[in-house]
């Protein structure tokens, strides 16, 4: 814009209003050209990053609840549901094994460890976000959202770190690109117009 300004103030000056105000308006329109482009792009990207993460975490699972199987959200069981569970699925919340065959869960994410954690009836205990790795059985919810051993964690740490996703990383990295682009072109067309 800077260059936009001297721009225009020198054409004026040896050109004359009526034909030097081309060059700077010019350079000032292709400024603010690429401003609008680039908002106007991060803005989308951010609208859609938004609508990527709240459909990826919006799982349907099936709990019986009161006697009667219901299709719940994973964000909606209830302490007293039972809640199959099957290789592959995730634990929806923090819960007992009321039954199961070969019942192997992932809490890779909860205590660390990579190896998979059989659950019996010695060790009946769930963890809300762990994997099903082998095996199928059933639980009894008894702890949701902040009762969970993983709302507890996520509760005692800032819920904002500021540290952006690799998606973000990358679409800051295009809109930086594309800034960086503009403003060359910007110049570029100052040099040309600056020297004739």
């Amino acid at each position: 814009m800077v260059a936009a300004v001297v721009s225009l103030g020198t054409s004026m000056w040896a050109d004359g209003v009526k034909d030097g105000w081309y060059d700077g308006t010019a350079i000032a329109f292709a400024v603010l050209l690429v401003i609008t482009v680039t908002a106007f792009s991060d803005y989308k990207q951010s609208l859609q990053f938004r609508r990527l993460n709240e459909e990826k975490g919006d799982i349907q699972l099936t709990v019986v609840r009161g006697g009667r199987q219901k299709i719940v959200s994973i964000f909606d069981p209830v302490a007293g549901d039972i809640v199959p569970l099957s290789l592959g699925g995730q634990v929806p919340a923090d819960g007992i094994m009321v039954e199961g065959h070969s019942l192997s869960i992932d809490e890779s994410a909860m205590i660390g460890k990579s190896d998979p954690v059989m659950k019996d009836r010695n060790t009946p205990f769930l963890l809300s976000g762990c994997k099903v790795e082998d095996g199928q059985g059933s639980m009894l919810v008894t702890g949701v959202h902040i009762h969970t051993e993983w709302g507890q964690i996520m509760a005692s740490i800032s819920k904002d770190t500021g540290e952006e996703t690799p998606l973000q990383v990358q679409l800051n990295g295009v809109a930086t690109f594309i800034g960086k682009v503009g403003l060359s072109v910007a110049v570029l067309v100052f040099l040309i117009f600056f020297t004739q």
